[in-house]
């Protein structure tokens, strides 16, 4: 009886334990950010970064040590549930739907006409890689933005015998 009473404490121990190993993991890339901000020199910076990487590694491998299987699938379920449900809910406004669209659809027309504007405007159509990770960010974006029913449109595009069901 002294035994089944002591299980759940030391299960959350120790994944109150693992939770901490796979924050401080990321954190501590913070340090590096740090050493970069107060102006180290590239020399120090590197080999903090290097050092932070391994660290980054032991700390995630401590993490799954520490939750196991059933730690990380709860913890797994606590941070995709909870983006599932702002990020993905199944109905959206009119407005959100509208906006979605538009970030989705704007960076696609973009990249199309892109290679045109370049040949009439050369300064205008310039592609760089941070215009590049801009409108793949929007995209994105826009895709989490047209919520859950958009995302079984999109994946009924590539079942051949989807139909599809129109409101009234």
């Amino acid at each position: 009886m002294t035994e089944n009473a002591t299980a759940p404490a030391s299960s959350q121990w120790r994944f109150a334990l693992g939770i901490a190993s796979f924050i401080a993991a990321f954190a501590v890339h913070l340090i590096t950010l740090a050493a970069v901000g107060v102006g180290a020199s590239p020399a120090i910076v590197s080999a903090i970064g290097a050092i932070n990487f391994v660290l980054n590694k032991a700390l995630l491998i401590a993490s799954a040590a520490f939750l196991g299987r059933t730690g990380f699938d709860q913890l797994k379920g606590m941070i995709f549930g909870a983006f599932r449900r702002y990020a993905y809910p199944d109905q959206v406004s009119a407005f959100r739907y509208r906006l979605g669209l538009i970030l989705l659809v704007v960076p696609i027309v973009l990249a199309w006409i892109a290679p045109y504007v370049a040949e009439l405007a050369p300064s205008i159509g310039r592609n760089t890689v941070r215009d590049g990770v801009i409108a793949d960010i929007v995209l994105i974006i826009g895709l989490v933005m047209l919520g859950g029913d958009f995302w079984d449109k999109l994946r009924a595009l590539f079942i051949r015998d989807a139909k599809a069901v129109l409101p009234n």
